[in-house]
């Protein structure tokens, strides 16, 4: 107990002590002057009867009146005590020297919102007093103030008591009221107690201590009074102690849900959602009101998850990262792991603990490594095609130049359809070779486009020209349709790769359409596009397959006895180069069987105009000219020795860097054909020193190289070269370089 509750035992058998000899037993009320106003506690109704019986029979014999205000239960048996003393009520009552009043009854007449008003109160007394005889003395019981403390009401028990106080200095009367001392059994009560008792003179204890015969008794009792007291005191210091420390604790462990990052919520019997920490709120995106009270199964994207869940916790498990989607508020979607027990109680289940955290980016993370997985395998199988595809097409037309090559040597009749088979299979490995290049360049962004304006038909026709070659191998019936306005609509195109777009599509139509097809070829122009149309009555493309046409290494099947090959990049190609001009293609098929279209839009440009060149090339030859072919490969260097003095020119041939500084050095040249790739030194420091002789300043240096890449370019252009050409060398780009005006 605290201060106010040792006081108060203190003060107990205080009074206890002293109102021994007094109040020992019930015949000590006749010793109560008037004004007095008591208290009786009480253990047994038995016991406020028998005391009360005594006060109000003492008085009565002597000329007082009395006034009761009680419960129907107690003047009942009041009445039957009186009556057995021999108290004749009736002719009291008639007297009105006894006046009964019911508790509730006058407790109505004065309070007000349960709050005793204290003019109402006086009035109320006033009437029931002024129903008695003028007595000698009065007598009055009242029930009201235990009648409010039981009801809850305290504090207006206490009002009520010190009303009386008030009252009684102006009337005169003896006042006794009477509490269960059971109503006093809580902490709470222990101020309020000390008010009752500081409010009445004297105060009676119950029978365990009054209903003691001796004063050796008596003080027993008190000194156990105080000794219970101090125990009660210590155990109150204690409780009061772990009560701070456990009210600590749960503040820490309200905090830390509060505010625990993951999400948790408390789940009851019928799967209603009891209770939700501000993490889990936030999660779902709900407020407290939107949430809390809803089905657990409201939330579950998958209403099956929600069972399967359910049906585990009702079997008894502890359920560890559960695996489930939620429904947020505003329509999205939550992956989250849930840890989850139940609660039960004598095998019922009471409620269940949800720990919950969300995954959603690792399961995103997790699907979207699943599609790269995918892409990735897919990529690879096509890369192992692709190399497949690779070997095939570069073995055929080496097969056909070596059986060329063979038949010229062979039969010398035949020797120029021979040298014309070889010169179209090397044609075809350049173009393979040069394809390959470019869709690493492009894809790398490494590629430039020299753009000018160009006529639509005059770039469509030229490439109709150049693709010739690919159609007339499978005898397609070709048609070109260019409408008016399209022929001379204006574009800002690089020609070169404008019309690789175009024979690019063309040699596609030709390989997967069978012999004799039809291919067409269309150009007409909208208000502010160019539409290219290439068409073709071929294999068709099926619908799985159409997506995917202009990805890389992306082909369909071909039976077994095409004569055309591919590499499958030359769509991607055309998309590419397209897109870098500002345009965009698109291919349509009805499917397998019913050939394809390949549609290919490009601005239209309002103002440009055909450029013209300034000079012409001149094409006759400017005399011999001396050349050093710097070539480690012999059959190389000796077939370009053979070109060049066709071409009336003179042609001498090194090995080697350091060979070809030498040479330089001891003779005088024209133009030098370096390799990139020598032993020693490479070609590049061989352009570096050949620049440092003064013999060779206006001589013109070529590198003849495999590499060409841009940055290839870049780097010999630095070192000191000219030209940079990539191997193989056309011959009529090799003519027109020996040709050119120096």
């Amino acid at each position: 107990m605290g201060t106010n509750e040792s006081e108060l035992s203190l003060k107990a058998a205080s009074f206890a002590a002293s109102f021994s000899a007094s109040f020992a037993a019930p015949g000590a009320w006749a010793d109560v002057n008037p004004h007095s106003h008591l208290v009786q506690f009480y253990e047994d109704d038995g016991f406020l009867i028998d005391s009360l019986t005594h006060w109000f029979a003492d008085g009565l014999s002597v000329g007082d009146s009395c006034v009761y205000v009680g419960t129907d239960s107690h003047r009942i048996s009041l009445e039957q005590r009186l009556a057995a003393q021999g108290v004749d009520l009736d002719k009291l009552r008639k007297e009105g020297r006894f006046v009964c009043r019911d508790t509730s009854q006058t407790l109505s007449t004065f309070m007000v919102d349960e709050w005793p008003d204290e003019p109402l109160f006086t009035r109320a007394i006033e009437s029931v007093i002024a129903c008695v005889t003028k007595p000698r003395d009065l007598r009055v019981f009242g029930e009201m103030v235990a009648l409010l403390w039981a009801d809850g009401n305290r504090q207006a028990a206490v009002r009520l008591e010190e009303m009386w106080n008030t009252f009684m200095k102006t009337h005169a009367l003896s006042l006794c009221c009477a509490y269960p001392l059971h109503s006093f059994g809580s902490d709470a009560d222990a101020s309020l107690f000390l008010k009752v008792c500081a409010n009445h003179t004297p105060v009676l204890p119950a029978e365990s201590y009054s209903a003691l015969p001796t004063e050796a008794e008596r003080f027993r009792a008190i000194s156990l009074l105080q000794q219970k007291a101090r125990v009660l005191d210590a155990e109150k210091a204690g409780r009061k102690e772990a009560e701070k420390s456990l009210h600590l604790r749960q503040k820490e462990l309200s905090d830390f849900i509060e505010n625990a990052l993951e999400g948790l919520h408390q789940v009851g019997p019928d799967g209603k959602i009891l209770w939700a920490n501000p993490a889990q709120l936030k999660l779902l995106g709900y407020s407290a009101a939107e949430y809390i009270g809803r089905h657990l199964s409201d939330f579950y994207v998958e209403r099956n998850r929600f069972d399967e869940f359910w049906n585990r916790l009702m079997r008894g498990e502890v359920i560890y990262d559960f695996q489930a989607a939620l429904r947020c508020k505003d329509g999205s979607i939550k992956h989250v792991l849930i840890h989850s027990s139940g609660r039960w109680v004598d095998s019922r289940f009471v409620y269940t603990r949800c720990f919950i955290r969300d995954v959603t980016e690792r399961v995103e993370l997790e699907r979207e490594l699943k599609v790269r997985l995918a892409e990735l395998a897919q990529a690879d199988q096509r890369k192992n095609e692709f190399l497949a595809m690779l070997g095939h097409e570069l073995r055929n037309p080496l097969s056909a130049v070596l059986d060329a090559i063979a038949t010229a040597q062979l039969d010398h009749s035949r020797r120029d359809r021979a040298l014309i088979i070889a010169r179209r299979q090397t044609d075809q490995l350049a173009g393979l070779v040069d394809d390959l290049l470019d869709v690493g360049r492009i894809t790398q962004g490494r590629i430039a486009l020299k753009k000018e304006a160009i006529k639509v038909g005059s770039i469509v026709k030229q490439a109709v020209e150049e693709a010739q070659c690919l159609v007339e191998p499978g005898q397609h019936q070709l048609s070109v349709r260019i409408s008016s306005v399209a022929d001379e609509a204006m574009i800002e195109a690089d020609p070169a790769r404008m019309r690789q777009v175009i024979t690019n599509l063309m040699h596609n139509a030709a390989k997967f359409t069978p012999p004799g097809g039809r291919i067409d070829v269309l150009a007409e122009r909208t208000d502010q596009e160019v539409v290219l149309r290439v068409c073709d009555s071929g294999i068709g493309i099926s619908r799985d397959l159409l997506p995917h046409v202009f990805d890389l290494f992306t082909q369909a099947e071909r039976p077994l006895d095409r004569s055309h090959g591919g590499l499958g990049i030359g769509l991607t190609l055309v998309k590419r180069l397209v897109e870098m001009h500002g345009g965009s293609v698109q291919a349509h098929s009805a499917g397998p069987g019913m050939g394809s279209e390949f549609e290919v839009r490009l601005p239209v440009s309002a103002t440009a105009r055909p450029q013209t060149n300034a000079t012409a090339i001149d094409s006759k030859a400017q005399g011999d000219l001396r050349v050093v072919i710097v070539e480690d490969n012999y059959d190389a260097a000796e077939a370009l020795t053979m070109l060049i003095e066709l071409f009336g020119h003179q042609a001498t041939i090194v090995a080697d860097g350091l060979a070809a500084i030498d040479a330089v050095r001891d003779d005088s040249f024209d133009i030098g054909l370096v390799d990139i790739g020598l032993p020693g030194i490479d070609g590049y420091e061989v352009a570096r020193r050949i620049r440092m002789l003064p013999n060779a300043k206006t001589m013109k240096l070529v590198a003849l190289t495999g590499y060409g890449q841009e940055t290839d370019k870049q780097r010999a252009l630095s070192a000191g070269f000219d030209e940079h050409l990539t191997k193989p060398v056309k011959i009529e780009r090799l003519q027109a370089l020996l040709n050119r005006p120096r």
